[in-house]
C-alpha cells in the first residue's frame, strides 16, 4: 500500500511540474491573422498631436524566447528601414535603423514600445521614438504616440527577401520615398 501511494505521489509531482514548465500557445501573435500593419505616427510634443507619417510594417517571427515571441520587421513603404521585435502576450517592444538620404544607411533609429488593444487582434497603440546618430547625446526629431492597425497580408513571404526587394525603395524630389503613405486611412 505504501508503495502504491508513493508512486501514485511521485507520478502526480512529475505531471505537475511538468504542466508548470509546459509552454504555453502564444497568443495574440503578430502574424496569425495577417503579418502586415500599419503604423501612425502622431508628435507627442505637439499640442494638437499633429499627425506626421503612415508606414507599412511586416511582421517574421523568428522562434519563441522563454515567454516571449520574437521576430524580425521589415518597412514595405521606407527604404531600408527594419530592425527586431519581441512580444509578450500583449505588449511589443520594438528597436530598428533606417536610412537617412541617400548613401547614409543605419543613420537613423527607432524604438517603439506598444500594446495590442482589441478583442480582435487588429489595433494597438503606444509610443514611438526617431533618432540620428551623432557623437554626444544623439539628435532625437521624434517624440511620437503610435497607432497601430492590422491590415492583411504582406506580399512577400520570406524576411530576408523582403529586405531586399525595400532597401533601396524610389523618392521623389523631396527625398521622401514615394511608396510611403500620405493617407492613414489605407
Amino acid at each position: 500500500m505504501k508503495k502504491v501511494t508513493l508512486f501514485t505521489l511521485t507520478w502526480m509531482c512529475v505531471c505537475t511540474a511538468t504542466a508548470v514548465y509546459a509552454v504555453p500557445p502564444h497568443y495574440p501573435d503578430l502574424t496569425k491573422g495577417g503579418n502586415r500593419w500599419l503604423v501612425t505616427f502622431y508628435n507627442d510634443t505637439s499640442p494638437n498631436h499633429d499627425q506626421w507619417a503612415t508606414q507599412g510594417i511586416c511582421f517574421y517571427p523568428t522562434g519563441n524566447v522563454g515567454t516571449h515571441q520574437q521576430y524580425v520587421w521589415v518597412s514595405d513603404t521606407y527604404p531600408d528601414w527594419n530592425g527586431r521585435a519581441t512580444q509578450e502576450g500583449d505588449q511589443v517592444f520594438m528597436h530598428g535603423d533606417f536610412q537617412w538620404y541617400y548613401n547614409i544607411p543605419y543613420a537613423g533609429h527607432d524604438a517603439l514600445q506598444w500594446e495590442i488593444v482589441t478583442g480582435q487582434r487588429t489595433i494597438g497603440s503606444g509610443h514611438w521614438q526617431e533618432w540620428l546618430t551623432d557623437e554626444k547625446f544623439g539628435r532625437t526629431f521624434g517624440w511620437g504616440n503610435a497607432l497601430w492597425r492590422r491590415v492583411g497580408k504582406c506580399e512577400i513571404d520570406n524576411a530576408d527577401e523582403a529586405l531586399e526587394k525595400y532597401r533601396d525603395l524610389p523618392r521623389d524630389s523631396n527625398s521622401t520615398p514615394s511608396r510611403a503613405l500620405k493617407d492613414s486611412k489605407i
